[in-house]
């Protein structure tokens, strides 16, 4: 007798998206794991090695994973697809850091611990004592030394996942206190410069600098990514301020209202929410997860992926991994239960 997938049918139509999504991939590759020409860049590739894990797609996931290392890695540390991050200024405008933090996770999975000591040591070069958050980009590349919530989780999530623990709790310890100096604020700045202080006044649209929870189309995935992480600071850790600190910034997503589930915005409010329910059996965030879900689903493309409207090509195709990962790690989440 067969034994039953540990997950409920909403689930399985999760992990059936995702599939069609590594399926829109696979079918763009050519010999080696190469993207074409106009596809082939950091930013089209960097967040499928670790969804394509997930799924189960073990030999797709490494070929992809090597073709990375091979074109991008550069002799410091870093990923790169030339002088700048990617043809999109989008990366080196806001993830210059954040790219890297998936590459790096991938690098683990693999055990390839001299890729991982070089990454962590570029890392490492972009942390900021004062504050222990992350630069948002090279050092140098901006005078007030900008750090933003999300790349500052990403870069502990990749600490994490080489057992590094003492440069996460810094950086949980920085979003932590950014959290804490606006909770009466009508809305939420995602930027601190070298001494800590927020950075209301950017060059960037309002909406990559600020959550304005009254208004829609917010970008939700900047305190959902700093919930996720602290989650899994607080497993790692066992420090109840990390998951105070991660249901803080939950909350805050919370008073988006409906807005927050129109469209894939939410992907890591949906992922945050599958740790936070795994960790505390509340079932409002199971429900979360679920509304996370639908709401993705909604808008995949038949043929697998999740287009965006405006946006290069790689950009889309970054986000339909991402789209992949967060489905498939909500069913996995879900299915180890409350610890």
């Amino acid at each position: 007798m067969t034994a039953a997938l540990p997950y409920d049918s909403p689930a399985l139509a999760w992990l059936q998206a995702a599939a069609r999504a590594a399926d829109w991939f696979a079918a763009r590759l050519g010999p080696g794991g190469r993207l074409p020409p106009d596809l082939h860049d950091l930013g089209s590739y960097y967040k499928w090695p670790l969804f394509l894990h997930a799924l189960g797609r073990a030999d797709l996931a490494r070929a992809v994973y090597d073709r990375c290392l091979a074109d991008f890695f550069t002799a410091d540390g870093d990923f790169r697809s030339g002088q700048a991050k990617s043809a999109d200024p989008i990366y080196s405008l806001i993830a210059d850091s954040y790219t890297n933090t998936w590459l790096i996770a991938a690098a683990r999975l693999y055990g390839q611990g001299e890729v991982g000591r070089l990454a962590l040591d570029c890392l490492r070069r972009r942390q900021v004592a004062r504050t222990g958050g992350f630069l948002t980009g090279r050092p140098g590349d901006h005078p007030e030394q900008r750090q933003d919530i999300v790349t500052i989780a990403g870069c502990g999530n990749a600490f994490l996942a080489w057992g590094e623990l003492e440069p996460a709790l810094q950086a949980g310890d920085c979003l932590l206190r950014v959290l804490a100096s606006q909770q009466q604020a009508p809305d939420f700045c995602f930027y601190i410069d070298g001494e800590g202080r927020l950075l209301r006044h950017l060059d960037l649209p309002p909406r990559l600098l600020l959550l304005q929870p009254a208004l829609p189309g917010q970008a939700y995935v900047y305190p959902g990514m700093t919930a996720l992480f602290l989650a899994r600071l607080y497993l790692a850790s066992g420090e109840a301020r990390f998951l105070a600190g991660a249901q803080g910034y939950f909350a805050l997503q919370e008073r988006c209202g409906e807005a927050m589930y129109q469209g894939f915005g939410c992907c890591k409010t949906g992922w945050c929410a599958a740790v936070l329910a795994r960790i505390t059996g509340d079932e409002r965030y199971r429900r979360s997860v679920h509304r996370a879900a639908a709401a993705i689903l909604a808008v995949q493309h038949p043929t697998g992926e999740w287009p965006v409207a405006g946006a290069s090509a790689m950009l889309a195709c970054d986000v339909t991994g991402e789209m992949g990962y967060h489905l498939t790690h909500y069913a996995l989440e879900l299915a180890g239960g409350p610890r």
